[in-house]
C-alpha cells in the first residue's frame, strides 16, 4: 500500500513538476515553426524578438515591421505581437483559451496582436480590438488554432478627413494532423469605411480555405477563396466600382518530384466607370513543373517578395539565379494549357483556349534565349466581338488610329473577321516558328535569325 502511494506521489511530481520542462520545449518548437509558417513574407518582417523560458508558462515578444512594398513611406508601421505560453500536461493559467474546461495538454499558446499602428495617418476612436489567437497542442503532436478578431465600429480622423469603420470582425480556423495534414478556414463578414461626402467603400464576404498537406516547403491540395461584393463610391468624380461573386479555386498535386495542378477563376459581375464585364471565367492547368527547382527560386526571391527595392547589384544576381536554375526546371518539359478563357463584357465576348510546352529533355550548353523558344511549341484560337476588339485598340493606342489599324492587321491576316462579325486569330508556334491564320510571320523569322547570331543571348 506504501509502495503504491509513494508511487503515486512520485507520478504526480513528475506530471506536475518535471515533465512542464519537456512540454516547454515542445512548445518552444511549435511557436517557431508556427512564426515562420504563417508570418507571411510579402506582408511582413520580423523585426526583433524575444523568448523567455519558464518552469511552467513561458513567454514571447515579436515586433513585425510592415513590409517596404504596402508602406507608403518610411518608418513602416511596427506591430507588436505578444504570446503566453503555458507547458501541458495541465496548462494551468490558460482559461481563454480552454473555455474553462481543463484537460490533458501538450500545452496552450495564446497570442495578441495589436493592429492600431497601422492607421499612423490618424486618430481612431475608440481604438481596435486586438487580434487573439489560441493554440492548443495535444499530445499527440496534433494542433488546433482559432483567431478572432470581435464586431467594432471606429471613427478614424486624419488631417480634415474623417471615416467611420464597421467591421464584423475577423474569424480564422487552423487544424495541423500528423504533422503534414492541414485545414484552414478564414473569413471577415464584412468591413465598411464611410467617408464625408458620400465616400464609401464595402468589402463583404471574404473567405479563403485550404485542405492538404504541407510537403517540401509546398502546400499540396485543394484552395478556395469567395468574395462576394466590393463596392467603392467617389461621388466628387462621379465614379462607382462593384465587383459581385468572385470565386476562385486551385488543386495542387506532388508526384516524383513534380508538381501539377488546376487553377479556376469565376466572376458575376465587374463594373468600372470605363466598362462593365458581367459573368465570366477561366481555368488554368499546369504540368511537370519541376518542385525543388520552385522552390530553390522562391528562396532567391525572398527579397522581391518582402518588397525589399533590390540594386542594380541584387538584379543582376537574381537574374543569374533565374538562369542557374532554368535548365533544371525546363529538364521535366512543363506544360500550361488554357481551357475556355471566357470575358463578357457589355461590349461582346472574348474566348481564348490555348497550350504551352516545353519539349523535355536536358539542355545542352549554355541557355540562349534562342535555345529557349526553339524548346517551346504551342497554339492558342482567340474569337472576340468586333466592338469589343475595337474597344481595347482605342483604350491601348490613339483612338483616332484604332479603325486605320485594325483594317491594317485584317489585310495583313493578323486578324479574320468571321461572318457573325467577330475577330478571330489562330496562333501556332513550333522549333522557333510562328505561324498567325496558317502564314509564317516574317518578323518573327527575321527575330529568330538574330537570336541564332548572337546578337541577343541570356548567358545561363
Amino acid at each position: 500500500m506504501r509502495a503504491t502511494i509513494a508511487l503515486g506521489i512520485a507520478a504526480l511530481i513528475a506530471l506536475l513538476g518535471v515533465s512542464p520542462v519537456y512540454f516547454g520545449g515542445v512548445m518552444a518548437d511549435a511557436y517557431y515553426d508556427g512564426l515562420e509558417q504563417w508570418v507571411p513574407e510579402w506582408a511582413f518582417q520580423v523585426r526583433s524578438e524575444r523568448y523567455r523560458r519558464g518552469w511552467f508558462s513561458s513567454s514571447a515578444h515579436v515586433e513585425l515591421s510592415l513590409a517596404p512594398s504596402l508602406c507608403d513611406a518610411p518608418p513602416c508601421p511596427v506591430l507588436k505581437m505578444e504570446t503566453q505560453l503555458f507547458h501541458g500536461p495541465i496548462p494551468f493559467g490558460a482559461t481563454e483559451a480552454l473555455g474553462g474546461q481543463s484537460r490533458l495538454l501538450g500545452g496552450v499558446i495564446q497570442s495578441t496582436l495589436d493592429p492600431a499602428p497601422l492607421f499612423r495617418a490618424g486618430r481612431i476612436e475608440p481604438g481596435l480590438p486586438p487580434v487573439k489567437a489560441f493554440t492548443k497542442i495535444y499530445l499527440t503532436g496534433n494542433s488546433s488554432t482559432r483567431v478572432e478578431m470581435p464586431t467594432s465600429g471606429q471613427t478614424l480622423r486624419a488631417d480634415s478627413e474623417q471615416f467611420s469603420l464597421a467591421s464584423e470582425g475577423l474569424l480564422g480556423v487552423i487544424d495541423q494532423k500528423g504533422g503534414d495534414a492541414l485545414t484552414t478556414h478564414f473569413e471577415m463578414p464584412r468591413l465598411e469605411a464611410t467617408g464625408q461626402e458620400g465616400r464609401q467603400a464595402l468589402l463583404r464576404g471574404i473567405s479563403v480555405d485550404f485542405s492538404g498537406r504541407h510537403e517540401d516547403a509546398l502546400l499540396l491540395g485543394d484552395w478556395s477563396a469567395a468574395l462576394d461584393r466590393i463596392r467603392f463610391l467617389y461621388p466628387e468624380q462621379d465614379a462607382r466600382y462593384a465587383l459581385d461573386a468572385l470565386r476562385a479555386g486551385a488543386s495542387t498535386r506532388l508526384r516524383d518530384g513534380l508538381l501539377s495542378g488546376d487553377l479556376r477563376l469565376t466572376l458575376d459581375r465587374l463594373a468600372t466607370p470605363q466598362q462593365t464585364v458581367g459573368a465570366s471565367r477561366g481555368s488554368i492547368r499546369f504540368d511537370r513543373f519541376d518542385a525543388a527547382t520552385l522552390v530553390r527560386v522562391r528562396n532567391a526571391l525572398r527579397p522581391v517578395l518582402r518588397g525589399e527595392a533590390p540594386s542594380a547589384e541584387s538584379k543582376l544576381a537574381i537574374a543569374g539565379l533565374l538562369m542557374q536554375y532554368a535548365p533544371a526546371f525546363l529538364h521535366p518539359g512543363p506544360e500550361i494549357t488554357f481551357n475556355d478563357l471566357r470575358l463578357v463584357s457589355d461590349r461582346g465576348v472574348a474566348v481564348a483556349d490555348g497550350k504551352l510546352e516545353v519539349s523535355p529533355g536536358a539542355v545542352d550548353g549554355r541557355l540562349t534565349l534562342a535555345t529557349l523558344l526553339r524548346r517551346l511549341s504551342g497554339e492558342a484560337d482567340i474569337l472576340v466581338d468586333e466592338p469589343l476588339a475595337k474597344h481595347w485598340m482605342q483604350i491601348s493606342g490613339r483612338p483616332d488610329l484604332a479603325p486605320a489599324q485594325m483594317a491594317g492587321l485584317i489585310e495583313d491576316n493578323i486578324l479574320q473577321r468571321t461572318p457573325d462579325d467577330q475577330i478571330a486569330v489562330h496562333l501556332e508556334y513550333k522549333q522557333g516558328q510562328l505561324w498567325i491564320n496558317g502564314i509564317e510571320n516574317e518578323q518573327w523569322a527575321a527575330l529568330m535569325v538574330l537570336l541564332d547570331m548572337g546578337t541577343l543571348e541570356i548567358d545561363s
